[in-house]
């Protein structure tokens, strides 16, 4: 599992610069203060940051960063676990990325003409 430092992390990388400073990713950011970008490599990463990070990097979900935020500033152990199970049984029960592209030949769905395009009839 990432941390919420690894998310500072890439935002940089995304940004252009590693070696930026928190205040440059701040300003970039959109104004967030240097203070809450530290703060976040310390395991307390604020939720608005969360989403002002999600939104620079292109392939990270921002319920996915919230939700490691959360992981990392809850205290409770078994809060965490309660957490851990429930993030679980909801990845759990989503399709695998396999299972959402088709992997029959197009000759098997059945199409409905409207004009000279063929379309895909899913009900």
């Amino acid at each position: 599992m990432l941390k919420a430092a690894d998310y500072v992390r890439m935002a940089k990388q995304t940004l252009g610069d590693v070696d930026m400073t928190d205040r440059k990713l701040g300003e970039l950011l959109g104004g967030i203060a240097q203070p809450v970008i530290s703060q976040a490599r310390y395991g307390k990463m604020s939720d608005p940051l969360a989403l002002r990070l999600a939104s620079v990097l292109p392939n990270v979900h921002a319920g996915e960063i919230l939700w490691v935020a959360r992981m990392e500033r809850e205290k409770d152990q078994a809060v965490k676990s309660a957490l851990e199970d429930y993030v679980g049984k909801v990845l759990a029960a989503m399709p695998k990325p396999s299972a959402l592209v088709p992997t029959a030949d197009l000759a098997a769905f059945p199409f409905k003409r409207r004009g000279k395009k063929p379309t895909v009839c899913i009900m």
